[in-house]
């Protein structure tokens, strides 16, 4: 019963609604094509401490599967911006960093939380019996797909264009103004103190918030990240720029697509 309700308060924080029709709509996601689906949101601590939850409540406080959930805190500890090791005791155990994009989490991790999730949705499917069974599975997003939803989606960042038609207007005020995204816009600029939270700026024309900038957003293929961040210069934020990483850092993240298997 403990499980049970633990699993429907992880479809409900997804943004699961339930219809008459037996329309399968992914939890969370907003529709790209036919058989993609992505989440409007890079994945959110509250979202990752559920996941945290219900690995202790299944395996134990004490299980290599609950330790190995936990995302490292240390990633914080020595920011040559905050100058504080604050927010490795804050960011992941203060509620008030609920709606900010998890960090500090490894490649293998986010792995697992994703086939956590389609399993848990997969459950809750099979439990309500009010939608037909289809095959599914939550992932990253490869190279391709994301570029897919950043670039057709929107042209933010496309900024040698843009500026051609707002000769008035310095490169970073166009950013600030028309495209508001969480990077450093150039040395002049007061440079972002940490993340915000998922929903800030403006969404793109798929309805995907922050696809550039906040946190840099790993894909399919492996120590490579989409997006910049904002400890990343508008020059990295690019769509067609790769952002390597080796290890959890705290301007990384991630978000997750659904795809459907026909």
């Amino acid at each position: 019963m403990k499980l049970f309700l633990v699993v429907l308060a992880i479809v409900f924080c997804f943004g699961f609604s339930i219809s008459k029709k037996k329309k399968f709509i992914p939890p969370g996601t907003v529709q790209i094509n036919d058989t993609l689906f992505a989440d409007e949101t890079e994945v959110s601590m509250l979202s990752w401490h559920e996941y945290v939850y219900w690995m202790r409540d299944a395996y134990g406080k004490g299980s290599k599967e609950y330790l190995s959930s936990l995302p490292d805190t240390n990633v914080w500890r020595f920011d040559s911006v905050n100058k504080q090791s604050a927010f490795s005791s804050f960011y992941f155990k203060n509620m008030a960093y609920k709606d900010y994009p998890v960090v500090g989490v490894s490649y293998e991790q986010v792995l697992a939380f994703c086939k956590w999730r389609t399993e848990r949705v997969r459950e809750f499917m099979w439990m309500s019996k009010k939608y037909d069974l289809i095959n599914f599975e939550y992932r990253l997003p490869s190279k391709q797909e994301w570029e897919l939803m950043s670039n057709n989606g929107t042209n933010v960042f496309n900024y040698k264009n843009d500026v051609k038609f707002h000769t008035n207007k310095k490169k970073e005020q166009i950013y600030e103004s028309h495209y508001r995204a969480n990077c450093i816009f150039n040395d002049t600029v007061p440079k972002a103190n940490t993340t915000a939270p998922v929903y800030s700026y403006w969404q793109n024309r798929f309805g995907l918030f922050n696809m550039i900038g906040n946190v840099s957003e790993m894909v399919l293929e492996k120590n490579i990240s989409k997006g910049g961040s904002w400890r990343h210069k508008m020059e990295e934020c690019r769509v067609g720029k790769d952002i390597s990483y080796a290890t959890p850092t705290n301007w990384l993240g991630f978000r997750c697509v659904c795809v459907i298997k026909k």
